[in-house]
Order: C-alpha cells, then structure tokens, then sequence
C-alpha cells in the first residue's frame, strides 16, 4: 500500500476529510503521485491513517469531483492525467503553498511541538517555575565565575560534558543512592535532549517502547520521532502496573520500558517496592532497558524520599536521567544521564553528531552552583515553599470543587491529578477556563492511545497559595457550569 504521511489535525475547524483531500491534492501537484497511481483502498487507508472510513470516502470522493482521480468499479481509484497535469501547468499566484506535508519523514509523525503557554491570570501549567523565587545573586556570582574560566573552556568539546560538572553530578546522586563514576555520566541539553538522544541510539523504526498512561507526553513525541510505536502500560496509585507490563512481555517484544518512579508523571504517585522489584526482574528476564526519568528528585513529600531505581540496578539496564531546569528555571537546558559505558559511548557519539558540544558558560555556572552548596541551599528552600503550595491546593480542591470530582496526592513533582466527574464535559470547561484566563495541562496529552480524559493537571509551583485558592474556585464554578445533561429513565 501507498505510504501516506498524513497527521491528521484533530483541533482544527477544517473537517478531517477536507484536510485529507488538500493533503493528497498537494502530492499530485508536487508530481509526488503520478498519472494512473492507485490510491490505498479506503479501508486500509483509513486504518492506517487512524481515521474513519467514511473520512477516506469523502475525500476521495472530492478528489473525483474536481477531475483530480477517477474511480473504476471493482478495481479502485486512481490519480487522473487531468489532476497530474495541473502539477505541470505553471502556477500565477506566486503565494502558492510548497506541499511540504508530502515530504516529511515517515517516522515524524507529530505535525508540530505544543505552542507556547498562553498568557494566563491563573496559570496552573506545568513546568514553570516562581520567577520571584529564582537565586540571582547565586546565579550571577555563579556567571561572573564561569566568564573568567570561559579562557580554558572554549575549546572543550567533549561530548560527554565537562569533566568538573560531571564530577559534581556524580557527588551529588549519591543523595538519590546512585553510586556512579564521572565518566558513567553524560550531561546533556536538558533532559528531553536525553530522551532524544536514548530513542537514536536504541530504536530502530517499529520498535516498540513502553510508556506510562497516562505519562509524559514530551517522551511518547520523542520516541515517536524516532520512528518507534508506542505501548501504553497503565497506572493506578502503586504505579507502573507490572502485571500489564509482564502480559504485554509474553506477547511482544519491548525495546526500552520508560517510567518515572519517584513521582509518576503525572499522577505524582510513588512506584512501589514490590512493583520496582518486580520491574527490575521482569527487565532481566527479557533484556529490556528501562529508561528512569527522575525529572523532580528534588522535591518529595511526605514520607522519606526513595532512593532512584538505578540504584537496586545491578546489570546495568537501568538508563538514569535528571535535570537541572527544575531546581532553577525551565530555559536552562541542562541535564544529565547515567548509563552503562557501551550505551553512554554511543550516546556521545550521538550528542556529537548533533550539537559538537554543550553550553561552556552554563556548564561552568552549575558546576560552580553545585560545588559551592548554593543549588542545594536553593532547593532546600523550594521545598518549603512548594510544601505550602501543594498544601494550598489539596485544601482548595477540598473546599471547592464539584462534588464527585477526585485527585491525587502526589508524593513529588509539582503537579496534582485531577479527576473531573463523568457528568461534567472536561473538554468544554477547558475552553471555558481558556477564555477567563486559566490554564492547565489536559489529560488528553497524556494518554497516547487517543482516548478522551476527564481528568486535567494543575501545578502548584508558580503560583501563592491565595492565588491558588482563587484560581480553584474559579475554576470549579466554570466546571459546575458544564454538566452534561442526565438522560431520562
């Protein structure tokens, strides 16, 4: 069957099959289906497009319409001579669009990265930080440090990072119970680049990945970049469900499991003893690596901090990775891996092959951070203020919102999950809430199997805990504001 890149744009207010139509329209022009191709069968397109059959038919049917197909009883439809002549007719207009939809790379299958946050009066997005909060003091001396070195730094292109910074990193996971070597460790661009990288060197296209669901959406777009398909395993309040995982094992084969044990993104739950023990075996057993992204360890609450999984890891499988962007500010794109060394010599020679090397000022600054006990001062005080926070949205969600409605008490991370009630229509209160400036993380973005969720994640980082309160309310008189209607008996 024909090969068809089209990502359907389930957002937009252009029907599916007039996005499918203008897609194909675009390929005949470009010469890219030729005179007398035969288009898939509608059921197998519409299969393989994840879209309706019925979407397939109209579009086709347009295609017939406007002389660009014909269709032959019994034996399908095909690119006409009239529609492959447009695309050498030359074009007047010279604001024609180039058909670039025609060309992407089979295995990008996301059509673009999630749009900047917009302005909001409560913003509850993740992945934020309190501006006010930030060290500056620490992070201009931190700098000025930096400036002066920058005579021996310039030409340091190691892929692996900065010695220094790596010594520093491998001193403090021993907070996390993680026992490495400087050179057991790779800093990166942030820990998506980390993602990024693991999916390069690992996946080849069609390989399957395990991912939590729901789970972070930022891994699923990366590993589907790289061309893999993706196997959501479910999560319930002790975590990863290993059982689903050990079923899914017997039936497939997995290249890499991805999890986030110490605050599960985003539900905020703590992977169990049992179930970490479980999933180390159930790795062993079947060769597969885990990726562990400890994307928050530094804020826990509650109970005494896990140690990271990496650490009950004696074979090696365990691919750990961290970041620094939630300690101090998202824009800093620093993190860091810990893998084993024939991994992490690929994985350099990959980081290599994309950036040469990372940002010499900012490695140099961090290390600095890290040394002189300030990043460690600076966390400690987050802690305090993000305690209160999460306490002042538990309390608010309590006192406020519509009767039915659940959510978690996270254990780490900066977010809770919440689950609206099955009467309440949980994609319109998110256009409501868009439209008096609130904002949040819908639990669509977290499934990756394309159901629809009632459920939604409101952070706690950026905002006080009056501004929190209000937001709350705010936001449940709007969710109140949308119930479906009860069906009659």
């Amino acid at each position: 069957m024909l090969d068809l890149a089209f990502c359907p744009d389930r957002a937009a207010s252009l029907p599916l099959y007039r996005q499918l139509s203008n897609y194909l329209t675009d390929l005949i022009v470009s010469g890219r289906l030729r005179p007398g191709e035969k288009l898939p069968p509608s059921r197998e397109a519409a299969a393989a497009l994840g879209v309706g059959r019925n979407t397939v038919n109209q579009a086709y049917q347009i295609l017939i319409d406007d002389g660009s197909a014909l269709a032959h009883v019994g034996q399908g439809t095909f690119v006409s001579s009239r529609g492959a002549a447009r695309s050498s007719t030359p074009v007047a207009s010279p604001s024609r669009a180039f058909a670039w939809d025609g060309l992407f790379a089979r295995s990008f299958r996301t059509p673009s990265a999630p749009p900047p946050p917009p302005a909001a009066r409560f913003d509850f997005g993740g992945g934020r930080v309190d501006e006010a909060a930030l060290p500056l003091s620490e992070l201009r001396r931190a700098y000025a440090k930096a400036i002066g070195q920058l005579p021996a730094l310039a030409n340091d292109l190691d892929p692996l990072g900065q010695r220094p910074l790596r010594e520093e990193i491998a001193r403090s996971l021993v907070s996390r119970g993680v026992a490495c070597e400087p050179r057991d460790v790779a800093v990166v661009s942030g820990a998506q680049q980390a993602l990024d990288l693991i999916g390069r060197v690992l996946l080849d296209p069609g390989d399957a990945v395990a991912v939590e669901q729901p789970g972070y959406f930022g891994a699923a777009m990366s590993f589907r970049a790289n061309g893999a398909q993706l196997v959501g395993i479910d999560v319930d309040r002790e975590g990863i469900r290993t059982d689903a995982l050990a079923r899914t094992l017997r039936s497939r084969t997995l290249k890499l499991v991805y999890t986030t044990p110490a605050a599960q993104m985003p539900t905020g739950v703590l992977l169990s003893n049992a179930r970490r023990q479980a999933l180390l075996e159930l790795a062993d057993d079947t060769q597969t690596p885990i990726l562990e992204d400890d994307y928050d360890s530094e804020f826990r609450f509650g109970n005494p901090p896990q140690p990271a999984l990496k650490t009950r890891d004696r074979a090696g499988q365990v691919i750990y990775v961290g970041t620094f962007s939630k300690a101090l500010f998202p824009t800093l794109r620093l993190g860091y891996l810990v893998a084993a060394r024939p991994l992490l010599t690929r994985l350099a020679t990959a980081r290599f092959a994309a950036a040469l090397g990372g940002d010499a000022l900012t490695q140099a600054a961090i290390t600095e951070l890290l040394a002189s006990g300030a990043l460690e001062r600076h966390v400690r005080e987050l802690r305090k203020r993000y305690t209160t926070r999460r306490a002042a949205l538990l309390a608010s969600l309590e006192d406020s919102m519509p009767e039915g409605t659940i959510w978690t008490e996270p254990h780490g991370g900066l977010a809770v999950w919440v689950s609206l009630p099955p009467d309440i229509d949980a994609g319109s209160v998110y256009r409501s809430a868009r439209e008096h400036g609130i904002h949040y993380l819908r639990g669509e973005a977290c499934y990756f199997d394309g159901r629809r969720s009632g459920s939604l994640a409101l952070s706690f980082a950026n905002q006080s805990p009056d501004r929190i309160a209000e937001g709350v309310a705010r936001l449940s008189e709007i969710a109140s504001g949308h119930r479906l209607a009860r069906r009659s008996a």
